[in-house]
């Protein structure tokens, strides 16, 4: 039996609190090993509750922690593992919540060892899931990052792992190309109008240098981890993203020394993931949002709409299908050679064949 929707989603959601957990913990701020332990605990029970209704066993929807434990482990032969652990985690949870009782940060980096065996465990005993499957990319509602995102899943479960830290790298970069702050101020610089090559290439030099600290600052304010960065620039291939929104990888020899494991595999993905996640929540509106584009265009047959038309259609990335009679809002740029024109797409430019569609606002 296949698990419903609606608890996959639960699954998601209860991953999510107990990664936020785990980033609180690891900042070891105020307070931290008890606010920590109070997202284990409820994403613990989030885990045990989509148990429970899986199982189809009856419970009242305020039950104590202990009492749902109790009826998974009186369902049939099957036992809960690290129960121990759980116990310890609610009596901490309740300590902290109800009594102010910070636990001691050694013993909330324990619970999280424990809950990190707990999770995989039960959801493969119970659930027949496999933990490492629930993907948080679904959160980003972004479909182009979600595209990059899933390959790397899937390349991790085919064990190319060169490939996912590609394509984790790929998400990552659009995603920091096109919500961050990008400065183009620096290409006006008069030194690139330069007759003196050596100066042309001086100011080129400096401008890379600017713009790759500003994107490092850029990240820091959105309370991206460094020595995480660090170590996700250290893996991944570097990644130019055109102002066309297209990518191309740029392979360098000092690149070649980082190993292709599952682990750096498995690292690239989380921090893109978790990286992500944190400058989409702290974001502006996108500059294709601020236009108010008011026309909109009626889908005529199912069509790819792709990240920027070119000579080849086989070239062209595409980002999605178009679904006939799906509404679209479009912009007043228009590809006549190329026969396309552009329409929003999670808040960005993106483009469509024209003949695909029907014109509704005028």
């Amino acid at each position: 039996m296949s698990l419903p929707k609606e608890l996959l989603d639960r699954l998601v959601c209860a991953k999510y609190i107990f990664r936020k957990g785990i980033k609180i913990l690891e900042k070891n701020e105020s307070f931290a090993s008890g606010i920590a332990v109070s997202h284990f605990q409820d994403s613990a029970e989030i885990i045990l509750r989509v148990i429970i209704e899986y199982l189809h066993c009856s419970i009242k929807d305020n039950a104590p922690f202990n009492q749902i434990m109790d009826v998974i482990d009186n369902k049939d032969s099957r036992k809960l593992s690290h129960r121990s652990a759980l116990n310890q985690l609610n009596k901490a949870r309740v300590n902290f919540k109800h009594f102010g009782l910070e636990p001691k940060i050694e013993d909330a980096k324990k619970l999280k060892n424990d809950l990190e065996g707990f999770f995989p465990n039960s959801l493969s005993t119970f659930l027949n899931i496999d933990y490492n499957s629930i993907s948080l990319t679904n959160l980003i509602r972004n479909t182009r990052i979600e595209n990059f995102l899933n390959k790397a899943e899937e390349c991790i479960s085919d064990n190319n792992y060169g490939e996912s830290v590609n394509n984790s790298a790929i998400a990552f970069g659009i995603y920091q190309s096109h919500f961050l702050n990008v400065y183009n101020s620096l290409k006006l610089n008069s030194f690139n109008r330069s007759d003196d090559r050596e100066l042309q290439r001086w100011a080129q030099d400096i401008e890379k240098i600017v713009v790759e600290h500003q994107k490092q600052l850029d990240l820091i304010i959105h309370g991206i981890n460094q020595r995480e960065y660090i170590r996700f620039k250290q893996i991944i291939p570097p990644i130019h993203v055109m102002d066309s929104g297209n990518y191309s990888i740029i392979n360098k020899l000092s690149n070649t020394s980082i190993e292709s494991t599952r682990k750096n595999a498995l690292f690239c993905l989380r921090f893109a993931i978790d990286a992500i996640l944190l400058i989409k929540q702290n974001r502006l509106p996108s500059y294709y949002l601020k236009l108010k584009p008011k026309r909109r265009v009626k889908v005529l047959r199912k069509s790819p709409i792709i990240v920027y038309p070119t000579n080849t259609d086989d070239d062209n990335e595409t980002i999605r299908f178009a679904e006939i009679d799906e509404i679209l809002w479009a912009l007043s740029e228009k590809f006549h050679r190329l026969e396309y024109i552009s329409v929003i797409q999670d808040e960005e430019k993106a483009y469509i064949k024209e003949r695909a569609v029907m014109y509704l606002d005028m």
